[in-house]
């Protein structure tokens, strides 16, 4: 049995129409796909040039923080100076504090002395009478 020419010829044009049909379909595909692929490309490369923006940002926030933190603790350092300073004069100036305590208690028994002196000196003196 064996299938008449045109039936064959009829059949081979439809097989290559498919295939015709099948390639074309595959080309949009692939330029699909194609499309698709420089879409990503672009976003993935705007998308490391912003992670590589983000990372020298946080970059230099790390060393604005390290600045920050180094001129922090030296400031720091010289108030620990300072109050140890402050503790050492307020010290310096209670124990002054104290000696003019003393030296006012010394005063008052000085003055209390001379004010007895006087007042012996004035009781031996002779009563001159009033002008």
């Amino acid at each position: 049995m064996s299938i008449p020419v045109e039936q064959h010829q009829h059949a081979e044009h439809q097989r290559i129409q498919k295939i015709d049909e099948d390639a074309t379909t595959v080309i949009v595909q692939v330029g699909q796909i194609a499309e698709t692929q420089r879409k990503h490309t672009a976003m993935l490369e705007r998308h490391t040039v912003y992670h590589q923006q983000h990372r020298s940002d946080l970059t230099a926030l790390r060393r604005d923080l390290e600045d920050t933190r180094a001129e922090m603790n030296m400031r720091f350092s010289t108030l620990d100076d300072d109050v140890a300073g402050l503790k050492t004069d307020v010290a310096g100036l209670k124990t002054d504090v104290a000696g003019l305590k003393t030296d006012v208690s010394v005063l008052k028994t000085d003055v209390s002395q001379i004010k007895d002196a006087l007042g012996v000196i004035l009781s031996r003196l002779p009563e001159q009478p009033a002008a």
